[in-house]
């Protein structure tokens, strides 16, 4: 049925159409009496809507009876009503076609038959109440220039219908502008002027035919026109027309003294610049302020943000505060959130707003009444409820203000904030827990303006109200602040003590001291931190981070490398304990961590090799291998392990006053490791046999001298053969050996001997020997040869082989102080040989030095005295041969 039928009269007879109608009629009566009988809160149903619609159909099928003109115009009511109840219900486009119906089925007909008939009031009436329906239906629907036209086609009516009905018109042209007034664009702000106005002129050209009216008619019309004065002065201030609204102000004066009146006044003269008269018009708004205590608030905003009138503001909130009370509109709160909602920082009017604020908040009057009195009132009674919503809100916006201004570095006005606020806690279990939140933070203004004697009595009272971990957390704040370094150590224990610690407090206080640069209590909060992880307590930090950063403020702190060494092993400890995956981690960090530790461990080893720190050089390499292999085993990483190793066993060589048997037992695990550990990079590396001839030298070398302190003379002669057919092995590296051997408590003269044999041939097979390292030898070895045995061939023969190696040199290429040296050993040796009558071997000692005399140009003027007494020793020898 929600289709219209066009009427077909010549379907139906008279007396069908008069059925028709009766039916329709039935249906209507039926849908007025369930309005009727509606309740209060119940709404018209679409139901009954529908039943209405089926009534006007039925009508408009049927067509009119009797009078034509009239029965169309009554059956354009019925859709007009019903177009209403559509619309009533929100169904705006089934309104919309109602009324085009009602529409045609009047004005159609009035062009037939305007000859013949002519409209009654009735009839005005109802076409007056059709444009305004349909107007509202339109409007609602978007069509904002076709209700503007419907309402200027009610506007021609206004002549020939009652005068009461004027103000419907005007109030639906009002209606009309506040909408779109309220709309964003500018466009239909400025438009809300027009239709605005528009009502206002049908208001005063009522007025003006005033005999016409009845009192209470007269009386209405003048209110909407102070309503239409005041919503069109709103207008005019959104549309920036000041001085249009200020004319509106003018007219409203005329008739009435309402609050609003002045509020306008401020706002347009505000913008206009005329600070002096809004000081005037907010005296007046306050001195006739009756229950309106929103509108005086707003106003006063208006002059705090736009004029520098704060002594003005002051004396108005102060008249307020006489006349309405502190409690009535909540008006202390709503000015001090006024006043403390801008950013201190980017507000250049600040310091003015919080002396106001300040001075308002701290009113004994207020006090008095939003905090004194709440103890005397029943817990459920209202007013106590109200004034302590009040006293919430007001410590919430000093709060808040102070902590602007603590963020914007305004630490003076922030304190002064702070202790305003704690006038407006509410005396309770949480009010308590509040007054020593706000303690702490007047410790923390107090700290920034280095008044550390001052924050240290607040933080006392603060402690006292509440001993939470907060206010330690602070005095150990004031403790770096101040460089007591004692005390503040003191409190990172007594964090541990209490109830509500947990661990990340440490870390704070640990970056607080570092911040601070004092080291030791940034040691002292880790090393606490660190006792944790064995507890099994929830940690945020890894543990493998908190100790490596001890570590490093351990370094950077200079610390005794004992200390630094203790924790080096207490990561090893924990690594073997927890496993890789779960103290280093997983994915790249884990290796990252692993490699810092191995790293670090190895740079303090050469740190103590640098201090000839040997047994800590042992230990830190020993260490730095052990992270170095949990590492995946890349060229890279078991290199790293090798040498570590190496380098261990050589500093555990290099230690004094350590069991010899222990350190032979060590070092022998430690190269067996190292071997392995070659033999896996040869096997994934193809350079390892690069490395192999290097690794090879060094660990020769360490066997030999570890195989030597195990007085296992037989095994150094073994890995000195293998030396000698070992590519890379150097002269100076069998001299060394052979050093070794003939340097220790219990010297072995036979692998010394060796060794500096070695040393000695592949000296002299060098294509450019150096004959001061041979010299060097040949005194050594027979040295050593003499300390074996002085009588044995031994020494002679290396006399021997030296005269064979200055053979064919030229002069000065064997140093001559060496060769003088033989010569006179040679002589000497001779000489005790003559004493102790043994001719024969003095006369062979004789014959070397002579023949080493050759090499020395220096000392042949001794050859004379030389042949002669070698001529004596033979005469001798050959007289005791006759004697025998």
């Amino acid at each position: 049925m929600g289709a219209l039928l066009v009427p077909l009269t010549s379907e139906f007879s008279e007396e069908q159409r008069i059925l028709a109608w009766r039916l329709s009629y039935r249906l209507w009566n039926c849908s007025v009496d369930i309005v009727n009988n509606l309740e209060g809160d119940q709404e018209l149903s679409e139901d009954l809507a529908e039943l209405r619609q089926v009534a006007c159909d039925l009508l408009a099928t049927a067509g009119a009876v009797g009078n034509a003109h009239s029965s169309f115009v009554r059956i354009a009511m019925f859709f007009s009503k019903t177009g209403c109840a559509w619309h009533r219900i929100r169904k705006f486009l089934r309104a919309s076609v109602c009324f085009e119906k009602a529409f045609e089925l009047c004005f159609k007909q009035e062009e037939r038959n305007s000859s013949q008939s002519s409209d009654t009031r009735e009839q005005i009436n109802f076409f007056f109440e059709l444009f305004l329906s349909r107007a509202k239906t339109v409007w609602e629907l978007g069509g904002h220039t076709l209700a503007c036209s419907l309402l200027g086609r009610a506007r021609g009516l206004l002549p020939t219908i009652p005068v009461n009905r004027h103000a419907e018109l005007a109030e639906q042209y009002l209606q009309f502008g506040k909408s779109l007034l309220l709309k964003d664009d500018t466009d239909s702000q400025s438009e809300s002027i027009r239709y605005m106005e528009a009502g206002l002129d049908i208001c005063s050209e009522a007025l003006s035919d005033c005999h016409e009216y009845h009192d209470a008619d007269k009386t209405n019309l003048e209110r909407l026109k102070q309503r239409i004065l005041r919503n069109l002065a709103a207008g005019q201030l959104q549309n920036e027309n000041y001085e249009s609204a200020l004319r509106c102000v003018d007219a409203l004066r005329q008739t009435s003294d309402h609050s609003s009146t002045s509020y306008f006044a401020i706002r347009a003269l505000a913008k206009l610049g005329r600070q002096d008269e809004v000081e005037r018009e907010l005296f007046t708004l306050v001195g006739h302020a009756r229950d309106r205590v929103d509108v005086c608030v707003s106003a006063l905003d208006i002059v705090i943000e736009e004029c520098d009138k704060f002594e003005a503001v002051e004396k108005a909130f102060f008249i307020l505060l006489e006349h309405f009370g502190p409690n009535r509109g909540q008006l202390p709160a709503k000015v001090l959130e006024k006043l403390l909602r801008q950013d201190p920082a980017a507000d250049t009017s600040c310091i003015k707003r919080v002396e106001l604020a300040l001075k308002i908040a701290c009113e004994q009057k207020i006090l008095t009444a939003v905090v004194a009195e709440i103890e005397g009132l029943e817990l459920k009674d209202r007013r106590r409820q109200i004034a302590q919503k009040q006293q919430q809100f007001i410590h919430a916006l000093l709060w808040t203000s102070g902590s602007e201004h603590f963020k914007a570095k305004m630490y003076k006005t922030s304190i002064r904030l702070f202790e305003a606020s704690m006038l407006y806690i509410v005396r309770d279990g949480e009010g308590s827990m509040l007054e020593a939140k706000s303690l702490r933070v007047l410790c923390l203004c107090h700290m920034a303006l280095s008044q550390f004697e001052r924050a240290a009595e607040v933080i006392d009272k603060a402690e006292k109200i509440d001993p939470s971990i907060a206010s330690i957390f602070l005095k150990l704040k004031i403790g770096l602040q101040t460089r007591n370094e004692a005390e503040a150590c003191k409190e990172v224990e007594r964090m541990l003590k209490c109830t509500d610690f947990e661990p990340e407090f440490l870390n704070l206080a640990c970056h607080e001291a570092i911040a601070c640069k004092t080291i030791t209590v940034a040691v002292a909060a880790l090393s606490n931190m660190l006792s944790l992880y064995s507890s099994d307590r929830v940690m945020v930090t890894e543990e493998v981070v908190v100790l490596r950063n001890l570590i490093l403020l351990l370094i950077q702190g200079k610390t005794k490398r004992s200390d630094i060494l203790w924790h080096f092993k207490y990561a090893n400890k924990r690594l073997q304990e927890l496993g890789y995956e779960k103290f280093f981690g997983t994915g790249s960090s884990g290796e990252r961590e692993a490699k810092w530790y191995s790293g670090a461990s190895w740079n303090q080893a050469m740190e103590c090799g640098k201090e000839q720190d040997w047994k800590s050089c042992f230990e830190f390499y020993a260490i730095s291998s052990n992270f170095y292999c949990v590492l995946p085993p890349t060229p890279g990483s078991l290199r790293s392990v090798q040498t570590a190793l190496l380098l261990c066993v050589s500093a555990l060589l290099t230690t004094d006053d350590v069991n010899e048997t222990e350190v032979i037992h060590i070092a022998t695990t430690y190269l067996d490791k190292c071997q392995e550990v070659h033999k896996k990079l040869v096997a994934i590396d193809d350079s390892g046999s690069k490395t192999d001839g290097s690794f090879g030298i060094y660990l020769h070398l360490l066997q030999f001298e570890l195989k030597g302190r195990a007085k296992e003379d037989a095994e150094q002669l073994k890995i000195l053969k293998q030396c000698s057919n070992m590519p890379g092995f150097t002269a100076e590296h069998f001299f060394k050996m052979g050093l070794e051997a003939s340097r220790r408590k219990e010297p072995s003269m036979e692998v010394a001997s060796a060794a500096f044999r070695m040393c000695l041939t592949l000296t002299l097979s060098a294509p450019n020997a150096d004959y001061k390292i041979v010299a060097a030898l040949v005194r050594k070895m027979i040295n050593l040869a003499n300390a074996r045995c002085k009588d044995g061939p031994e020494v002679l023969d290396l006399y021997k082989q030296a005269q064979q190696i200055l053979l064919g040199l030229g002069n000065n290429l064997y140093p001559q102080d060496e060769a003088q040296w033989l010569v006179s050993t040679a002589w000497n040796r001779a000489a005790l040989y003559l004493k102790l009558l043994k001719y024969d071997k003095a006369e062979i000692w004789m014959g070397v030095a002579l023949e080493l005399l050759k090499h020395v140009p220096t000392m042949e003027i001794h050859r004379p005295s030389m042949m002669e007494s070698l001529t004596e020793l033979l005469q001798q020898k050959a007289s005791t041969q006759k004697a025998m």
